[in-house]
């Protein structure tokens, strides 16, 4: 009997868990940022405007434009943070923690040292999402023409 009690007891205990997870998961994948204010987050980074609408498309895949979004999935063991899902080893290239991840101004800042090494192409979401990110819209910006701007400037896609 003592043990039949410990069991529900266990099991009670981890449903409660379980389920306080599954409503921190849910908040978390909530937008943070808008579309626009992740555009001028990225202006304001260094992103030539030209490009800004397909790194706010990126950032509105990897992170839904959570600053605090983090995946913990990667088979090397490394971790993806903030609104451009920085990895890990960036961290020391663009001097930061991961606390500053969470900043995206910080994470916008470093996602343009990444994207000044290795284009675009850098993102897997841009590889899956391509089509869709150069097409991508933002009130106030053109994307008519993005496509030519990134072969004109010889930038990788």
């Amino acid at each position: 009997m003592k043990l039949l009690i410990a069991i529900l007891s266990l099991f009670a205990s981890f449903h409660v868990f379980a389920g306080e997870q599954t409503k921190r998961m849910k908040s978390s994948n909530k937008r943070s940022m808008t579309k626009e204010q992740v555009a001028y987050t990225l202006e304001r980074a260094g992103f030539p405007r030209e490009i800004v609408p397909v790194v706010t498309c990126l950032a509105e895949k990897e992170s839904n434009f959570n600053p605090n979004a983090v995946n913990r999935h990667n088979t090397n063991n490394t971790k993806d943070h903030g609104l451009l899902q920085i990895n890990d080893i960036w961290m020391k290239d663009c001097n930061l923690n991961e606390n500053d991840l969470s900043n995206p101004l910080k994470n916008a800042r470093c996602a343009l040292k990444v994207y000044k090494k290795q284009g675009l192409t850098a993102w897997v979401t841009y590889n899956k999402f391509k089509r869709a990110c150069l097409a991508y819209e933002i009130p106030n910006y053109n994307t008519k023409t993005i496509a030519e701007v990134i072969i004109k400037n010889n930038q990788l896609m």
